[in-house]
């Protein structure tokens, strides 16, 4: 039974290692030999698993997103109560998962550096996760303004317009946290209010 479960939860553990060595060497760097090793396995097992290391890179992307895909599904389902809540969620899921998390960062990092070797890689991003959170914000837009919560705006046409401060931390922290660190928690408060001051009728 142990060495089943273990058979098991290998695939995992191979992508955690996998994510590690690909954030910190890039694709082109990343030789499966560190994975296993990482990974504390030979790396003919990475075989049994993935045929290549492209399959692996890609498998690792897919890993990673699993869960904003998932929320992004959730929050797409009939929308109920303030509408103005249900976007807050949504960016206190997003700020904890694509900014705060060192992973999160890693990954938007990763799809910008390795877009061009995978010409499909982003175009999933898009499919994924990208396309899908803009259609479930104008839901939620076109749900607001239907009970009179929202104030008709260009937000509804251009969604983009709400999520560009998620990118705009994501890229600061990568590149200046260390230096000129953001206060965060302060910064997502400051987006979530504005969201309130420019969607709201009330606001």
């Amino acid at each position: 039974m142990r060495r089943q479960r273990r058979k098991e939860e290998r695939p995992g553990e191979i992508l955690e290692a996998a994510f590690e060595e690909f954030a910190l060497k890039g694709f082109s760097a990343t030789r499966l030999d560190d994975v296993a090793a990482r990974a504390g396995i030979t790396k003919g097992t990475i075989y049994v698993y993935f045929p290549n290391k492209e399959e692996l890179f890609l498998a690792t992307f897919r890993e990673m997103v699993r869960p904003m895909i998932e929320h992004i599904q959730a929050l797409t389902a009939s929308p109920e109560g303030p509408a103005l809540e249900i976007l807050r969620a949504h960016f206190r899921f997003v700020y904890a998962r694509m900014v705060a998390d060192r992973r999160g960062r890693e990954m938007l990092r990763m799809l910008m550096a390795e877009a061009g070797r995978f010409p499909g890689l982003a175009e999933r991003w898009h499919d994924e996760v990208i396309g899908p959170s803009i259609a479930a914000m104008r839901t939620v837009m076109a749900y607001g303004i239907a009970r009179g919560e929202f104030r008709c705006s260009a937000a509804e046409a251009f969604p983009h317009l709400l999520f560009s401060p998620v990118l705009t931390a994501s890229t600061w922290l990568s590149l200046f946290g260390e230096t000129q660190p953001l206060d965060l928690d302060g910064y997502a408060a400051a987006h979530l209010e504005m969201l309130k001051r420019t969607l709201c009728v009330e606001g």
